[in-house]
């Protein structure tokens, strides 16, 4: 009886494993959405005589725009004009980049975030992260690096990691393993900013349920990538904590 039990769950083990593997293999294959020409998701958003605020995004394909048809319905851009809304004269600085993952956050575009003199940082990342499996310590201890050499500039900073990855795009059980991955990349990104006292949204934990409910409405045609729908939805996540994170820092 043991022998029979132990080899049924080989045998399962091995079934799973193969169906998970054709799945990625099926995923791997799938066209999304192209990441050129690259959108231009920056400008000048309030009144004149506003409160300057410069505000820089970084990020993967998702701060990039990848989905949102134009840069206007971008996140960064919606948060943008937000924030203008409350007075503010916000210079909108997106630097995202398709395909990113925290290790590139890190080395393409720090650099480029400390030149701008910025007053507000937000980093979206770990979508990447999650798909390409990188090691949990290595996700924690690069978000680390990035934040340590962001605070010196003064600005204030807030960051969120990945969202929900159950993306429709994926096959069960990888739609489900993907969501788990995701978590996972999310709390070594949320570890490294509260160990330095960095707001971080729980984008995943406050949006995912729209994805998960309608991805017709919120899913752009790749069935990866939020619309415009859906990143109306992350600005709604985001913003709150933006505002509060502004007000905390004078």
């Amino acid at each position: 009886m043991i022998r029979r039990s132990l080899f049924a769950l080989a045998f399962a083990t091995l079934s799973l494993g193969a169906m998970v593997g054709a799945e990625i293999v099926l995923a791997l294959r799938r066209e999304y959405l192209p990441t050129s020409p690259v959108l231009d998701v920056r400008g000048t958003f309030g009144p004149r005589d506003g409160r300057p605020l410069r505000f820089v995004v970084l990020g993967d394909s998702t701060a990039a725009g990848v989905g949102a048809g134009t840069a206007d319905l971008a996140y960064p851009t919606l948060l943008a004009r937000r924030l203008a809304a409350d007075g503010f004269r916000v210079e909108l600085l997106g630097i995202g980049i398709s395909g990113a993952r925290v290790r590139d956050v890190l080395e393409d575009q720090v650099a480029d975030a400390v030149a701008a003199r910025p007053d507000l940082i937000f980093i979206g990342i770990g979508a990447n992260d999650a798909t390409h499996v990188t090691p949990l310590d290595a996700v924690r201890r690069d978000m680390g690096e990035v934040l340590d050499r962001l605070r010196p500039t003064g600005a204030t900073i807030v960051v969120a990691g990945a969202p929900d990855m159950r993306a429709a795009a994926f096959h069960e059980p990888l739609r489900s393993l993907a969501g788990w991955r995701g978590r996972r990349v999310t709390d070594a990104i949320a570890a490294a900013a509260r160990e330095r006292g960095v707001p971080a949204v729980a984008l995943a934990e406050q949006t995912g349920h729209f994805f998960q409910r309608a991805p017709e409405i919120y899913l752009s045609e790749d069935l990866f990538h939020p619309s415009a729908a859906g990143y109306e939805k992350w600005a709604d996540a985001i913003e709150p904590v933006l505002r509060k994170a502004l007000a905390a820092n004078g």
